[in-house]
Protein backbone atom coordinates (compact mmCIF):
# COMPACT_ATOMS: atom_id res chain seq x y z
CA UNK A 1 0.00 0.00 0.00
CA UNK A 2 2.84 2.30 0.87
CA UNK A 3 4.46 1.61 -2.47
CA UNK A 4 1.18 2.21 -4.28
CA UNK A 5 0.66 5.47 -2.46
CA UNK A 6 4.21 6.46 -3.19
CA UNK A 7 3.74 5.55 -6.83
CA UNK A 8 0.51 7.54 -7.06
CA UNK A 9 2.19 10.51 -5.37
CA UNK A 10 5.12 10.24 -7.72
CA UNK A 11 2.80 10.14 -10.73
CA UNK A 12 0.88 13.13 -9.39
CA UNK A 13 4.12 15.00 -8.86
CA UNK A 14 5.22 14.18 -12.38
CA UNK A 15 1.92 15.36 -13.86
CA UNK A 16 2.00 18.48 -11.69
CA UNK A 17 5.53 19.23 -12.77
CA UNK A 18 4.55 18.64 -16.39
CA UNK A 19 1.55 20.94 -16.04
CA UNK A 20 3.67 23.61 -14.40
CA UNK A 21 6.28 23.18 -17.10
CA UNK A 22 3.65 23.65 -19.80
CA UNK A 23 2.25 26.75 -18.09
CA UNK A 24 5.65 28.30 -17.46
CA UNK A 25 6.79 27.35 -20.93
CA UNK A 26 3.68 28.93 -22.40
CA UNK A 27 4.28 32.12 -20.41
CA UNK A 28 7.87 32.22 -21.56
CA UNK A 29 6.85 31.77 -25.18
CA UNK A 30 4.12 34.40 -24.79
CA UNK A 31 6.55 36.82 -23.14
CA UNK A 32 9.01 36.19 -25.90
CA UNK A 33 6.34 36.87 -28.52
CA UNK A 34 5.31 40.05 -26.67
CA UNK A 35 8.92 41.17 -26.48
CA UNK A 36 9.25 40.54 -30.20
CA UNK A 37 6.12 42.61 -30.89
CA UNK A 38 7.37 45.45 -28.70
CA UNK A 39 10.73 45.39 -30.40
CA UNK A 40 9.07 45.46 -33.82
CA UNK A 41 6.85 48.37 -32.72
CA UNK A 42 9.81 50.33 -31.36
CA UNK A 43 11.79 49.71 -34.52
CA UNK A 44 8.85 50.80 -36.66
CA UNK A 45 8.42 53.99 -34.64
CA UNK A 46 12.15 54.67 -34.84
CA UNK A 47 12.08 54.36 -38.63
CA UNK A 48 8.96 56.52 -38.88
CA UNK A 49 10.50 59.20 -36.64
CA UNK A 50 13.65 59.18 -38.75
CA UNK A 51 11.57 59.60 -41.90
CA UNK A 52 9.54 62.43 -40.36
CA UNK A 53 12.70 64.15 -39.17
CA UNK A 54 14.14 63.99 -42.68
CA UNK A 55 10.90 65.29 -44.19
CA UNK A 56 10.77 68.11 -41.62
CA UNK A 57 14.33 69.13 -42.48
CA UNK A 58 13.44 69.10 -46.19
CA UNK A 59 10.30 71.18 -45.55
CA UNK A 60 12.24 73.65 -43.42
CA UNK A 61 14.81 74.06 -46.16
CA UNK A 62 12.09 74.51 -48.78
CA UNK A 63 10.24 77.01 -46.58
CA UNK A 64 13.44 78.99 -46.02
CA UNK A 65 14.07 79.03 -49.76
CA UNK A 66 10.52 80.22 -50.52
CA UNK A 67 10.69 82.87 -47.79
CA UNK A 68 13.96 84.15 -49.20
CA UNK A 69 12.48 84.17 -52.70
CA UNK A 70 9.41 86.08 -51.47
CA UNK A 71 11.56 88.62 -49.64
CA UNK A 72 13.79 89.23 -52.65
CA UNK A 73 10.75 89.44 -54.94
CA UNK A 74 9.13 92.02 -52.65
CA UNK A 75 12.40 93.94 -52.42
CA UNK A 76 12.46 94.16 -56.21
CA UNK A 77 8.73 94.79 -56.77
CA UNK A 78 7.46 96.96 -53.91
CA UNK A 79 9.77 100.02 -53.78
CA UNK A 80 8.15 103.10 -55.33
CA UNK A 81 4.73 101.51 -55.76
CA UNK A 82 3.16 103.97 -53.30
CA UNK A 83 5.43 106.93 -53.90
CA UNK A 84 3.66 110.21 -53.19
CA UNK A 85 0.73 108.54 -51.44
CA UNK A 86 -0.27 109.17 -47.84
CA UNK A 87 -1.72 106.36 -45.72
CA UNK A 88 -3.27 106.55 -42.25
CA UNK A 89 -2.91 103.60 -39.91
CA UNK A 90 -5.79 103.37 -37.45
CA UNK A 91 -4.59 101.86 -34.17
CA UNK A 92 -6.45 101.30 -30.93
CA UNK A 93 -5.71 100.74 -27.28
CA UNK A 94 -5.56 96.97 -27.81
CA UNK A 95 -2.94 94.95 -29.67
CA UNK A 96 -0.60 97.08 -31.76
CA UNK A 97 1.78 94.41 -33.07
CA UNK A 98 0.57 94.98 -36.64
CA UNK A 99 1.28 98.71 -36.66
CA UNK A 100 5.03 98.41 -36.96
CA UNK A 101 4.80 95.80 -39.73
CA UNK A 102 2.26 97.83 -41.72
CA UNK A 103 4.24 101.06 -41.34
CA UNK A 104 7.46 99.36 -42.45
CA UNK A 105 5.86 97.70 -45.48
CA UNK A 106 4.10 100.86 -46.65
CA UNK A 107 7.12 103.11 -46.13
CA UNK A 108 9.34 100.63 -47.98
CA UNK A 109 6.92 101.05 -50.89
CA UNK A 110 7.32 104.85 -50.73
CA UNK A 111 4.18 105.86 -48.82
CA UNK A 112 4.05 108.60 -46.20
CA UNK A 113 2.52 106.97 -43.12
CA UNK A 114 0.66 108.60 -40.24
CA UNK A 115 -0.45 106.57 -37.22
CA UNK A 116 -3.77 107.71 -35.76
CA UNK A 117 -4.48 106.11 -32.39
CA UNK A 118 -8.06 106.07 -31.11
CA UNK A 119 -7.80 106.61 -27.36
CA UNK A 120 -11.45 106.66 -26.31
CA UNK A 121 -14.24 104.28 -27.35
CA UNK A 122 -17.04 105.52 -29.54
CA UNK A 123 -14.90 108.42 -30.82
CA UNK A 124 -15.46 110.11 -27.49
CA UNK A 125 -19.08 111.13 -28.08
CA UNK A 126 -20.23 109.49 -24.84
CA UNK A 127 -18.33 112.21 -23.01
CA UNK A 128 -20.76 115.12 -22.57
CA UNK A 129 -18.05 117.79 -22.91
CA UNK A 130 -16.69 116.23 -26.10
CA UNK A 131 -20.18 115.66 -27.45
CA UNK A 132 -21.12 119.29 -26.94
CA UNK A 133 -18.03 120.61 -28.72
CA UNK A 134 -18.41 118.16 -31.58
CA UNK A 135 -22.07 119.07 -32.04
CA UNK A 136 -21.12 122.75 -32.13
CA UNK A 137 -18.48 122.05 -34.79
CA UNK A 138 -20.42 119.67 -37.01
CA UNK A 139 -24.00 120.85 -36.41
CA UNK A 140 -25.03 117.21 -36.08
CA UNK A 141 -26.94 115.71 -33.17
CA UNK A 142 -28.40 112.45 -34.42
CA UNK A 143 -26.09 109.41 -34.70
CA UNK A 144 -23.16 111.58 -33.77
CA UNK A 145 -20.58 108.77 -33.83
CA UNK A 146 -21.38 108.01 -37.49
CA UNK A 147 -21.26 111.72 -38.26
CA UNK A 148 -17.83 112.04 -36.62
CA UNK A 149 -16.51 109.07 -38.62
CA UNK A 150 -17.79 110.57 -41.87
CA UNK A 151 -16.41 114.03 -41.00
CA UNK A 152 -12.97 112.65 -40.20
CA UNK A 153 -12.93 110.77 -43.48
CA UNK A 154 -13.98 113.92 -45.36
CA UNK A 155 -11.25 115.97 -43.68
CA UNK A 156 -8.55 113.46 -44.52
CA UNK A 157 -9.69 113.22 -48.13
CA UNK A 158 -9.21 116.96 -48.76
CA UNK A 159 -6.16 119.19 -49.03
CA UNK A 160 -7.89 122.12 -47.33
CA UNK A 161 -5.90 123.98 -44.72
CA UNK A 162 -6.63 122.69 -41.25
CA UNK A 163 -8.60 119.71 -40.08
CA UNK A 164 -10.75 121.16 -37.30
CA UNK A 165 -12.49 117.98 -36.14
CA UNK A 166 -9.23 116.03 -36.07
CA UNK A 167 -7.65 118.85 -34.08
CA UNK A 168 -10.61 119.03 -31.69
CA UNK A 169 -10.59 115.30 -30.98
CA UNK A 170 -6.84 115.45 -30.49
CA UNK A 171 -7.18 118.29 -27.99
CA UNK A 172 -9.87 116.35 -26.10
CA UNK A 173 -7.70 113.24 -25.85
CA UNK A 174 -10.01 111.21 -28.07
CA UNK A 175 -7.31 110.44 -30.61
CA UNK A 176 -3.65 111.02 -31.30
CA UNK A 177 -2.60 111.93 -34.84
CA UNK A 178 0.93 113.34 -34.87
CA UNK A 179 1.99 114.55 -38.29
CA UNK A 180 -1.39 114.39 -40.00
CA UNK A 181 -1.47 118.17 -40.53
CA UNK A 182 1.63 117.85 -42.70
CA UNK A 183 -0.15 115.47 -45.08
CA UNK A 184 -2.18 116.51 -48.06
CA UNK A 185 -4.97 114.31 -49.34
CA UNK A 186 -4.87 110.96 -47.58
CA UNK A 187 -4.95 108.17 -50.15
CA UNK A 188 -5.61 105.17 -47.94
CA UNK A 189 -6.53 103.93 -44.48
CA UNK A 190 -5.47 100.69 -42.80
CA UNK A 191 -7.70 99.61 -39.92
CA UNK A 192 -5.66 97.71 -37.32
CA UNK A 193 -7.58 98.80 -34.23
CA UNK A 194 -8.93 96.45 -31.59
CA UNK A 195 -10.39 96.77 -28.10
CA UNK A 196 -10.25 93.87 -25.64
CA UNK A 197 -9.20 91.51 -28.41
CA UNK A 198 -12.10 92.46 -30.69
CA UNK A 199 -12.42 94.85 -33.66
CA UNK A 200 -12.82 98.49 -32.68
CA UNK A 201 -16.20 99.50 -34.20
CA UNK A 202 -15.22 103.18 -34.29
CA UNK A 203 -12.10 102.50 -36.35
CA UNK A 204 -14.10 100.30 -38.69
CA UNK A 205 -16.70 103.07 -39.07
CA UNK A 206 -13.95 105.56 -40.02
CA UNK A 207 -12.44 103.10 -42.50
CA UNK A 208 -15.84 102.42 -44.05
CA UNK A 209 -16.62 106.16 -44.26
CA UNK A 210 -13.21 106.79 -45.83
CA UNK A 211 -13.95 104.23 -48.55
CA UNK A 212 -17.37 105.83 -49.10
CA UNK A 213 -15.58 109.16 -49.54
CA UNK A 214 -13.54 107.74 -52.43
CA UNK A 215 -10.45 106.51 -50.59
CA UNK A 216 -9.00 103.04 -50.26
CA UNK A 217 -9.54 101.27 -46.93
CA UNK A 218 -8.06 97.96 -45.86
CA UNK A 219 -8.54 95.94 -42.67
CA UNK A 220 -5.42 94.13 -41.51
CA UNK A 221 -4.07 91.96 -38.73
CA UNK A 222 -1.07 89.75 -38.08
CA UNK A 223 -1.26 85.98 -38.42
CA UNK A 224 -1.43 85.35 -34.67
CA UNK A 225 -3.46 88.39 -33.57
CA UNK A 226 -6.84 86.70 -33.31
CA UNK A 227 -8.62 90.07 -33.11
CA UNK A 228 -11.00 89.48 -36.02
CA UNK A 229 -10.20 92.91 -37.49
CA UNK A 230 -9.63 91.51 -40.99
CA UNK A 231 -12.85 89.47 -41.03
CA UNK A 232 -14.86 92.44 -39.69
CA UNK A 233 -13.47 94.68 -42.41
CA UNK A 234 -14.33 92.10 -45.05
CA UNK A 235 -17.87 91.82 -43.66
CA UNK A 236 -18.12 95.61 -43.97
CA UNK A 237 -17.25 95.38 -47.67
CA UNK A 238 -13.60 96.40 -47.40
CA UNK A 239 -10.49 94.62 -48.60
CA UNK A 240 -8.59 92.82 -45.86
CA UNK A 241 -5.65 90.56 -45.03
CA UNK A 242 -4.67 88.43 -42.04
CA UNK A 243 -0.99 87.86 -42.95
CA UNK A 244 0.44 91.26 -42.08
CA UNK A 245 3.69 90.05 -40.48
CA UNK A 246 4.75 87.89 -43.45
CA UNK A 247 6.20 88.46 -46.90
CA UNK A 248 2.84 87.37 -48.32
CA UNK A 249 1.17 90.05 -46.22
CA UNK A 250 3.73 92.63 -47.29
CA UNK A 251 2.92 91.99 -50.94
CA UNK A 252 -0.83 91.90 -50.32
CA UNK A 253 -0.91 95.21 -48.45
CA UNK A 254 1.07 97.08 -51.08
CA UNK A 255 -0.87 95.43 -53.91
CA UNK A 256 -4.23 96.48 -52.46
CA UNK A 257 -3.04 100.11 -52.44
CA UNK A 258 -1.56 99.96 -55.94
CA UNK A 259 -4.36 98.66 -58.12
CA UNK A 260 -4.55 95.06 -56.92
CA UNK A 261 -7.80 93.12 -57.05
CA UNK A 262 -9.91 93.93 -53.96
CA UNK A 263 -10.81 91.09 -51.62
CA UNK A 264 -10.17 89.32 -48.34
CA UNK A 265 -6.80 87.57 -48.48
CA UNK A 266 -4.97 85.21 -46.16
CA UNK A 267 -5.56 81.80 -44.64
CA UNK A 268 -8.59 82.20 -42.40
CA UNK A 269 -12.02 80.86 -43.26
CA UNK A 270 -13.76 83.08 -45.79
CA UNK A 271 -10.63 84.40 -47.48
CA UNK A 272 -10.58 84.72 -51.25
CA UNK A 273 -7.02 83.49 -51.72
CA UNK A 274 -3.69 83.67 -49.88
CA UNK A 275 -2.76 86.78 -51.88
CA UNK A 276 -4.06 88.80 -54.85
CA UNK A 277 -2.79 88.57 -58.42
CA UNK A 278 0.15 90.82 -59.19
CA UNK A 279 -1.35 94.17 -60.31
CA UNK A 280 -1.14 94.71 -64.06
CA UNK A 281 -0.68 91.04 -64.98
CA UNK A 282 -4.31 90.21 -65.85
Amino acid sequence: MYNLRYHIASLAAVFLALAMGLVLGGLAVGRGALDDQQQALVEGLRKEFSTLRTQNADLSAANEMLSDFARQSNDAWAPGRLQGKSVVLLAGTGRTDGVQAAQRDLEDAGAAVVVVTLLKPGLGVDDEAVRSRVESLTGEREDLAASVAASLAAEWRTEADGRPLTELLGAEGVLSAPGIDAQGTVFGVVDLASIDGKPDPSALAVARAFADAGGTSVGAQTTNAGTGVAAAAADAGLSALDTLDTQVGRFTLVALFSGGEPGYYGYAAGTKAPFPPIPGTD
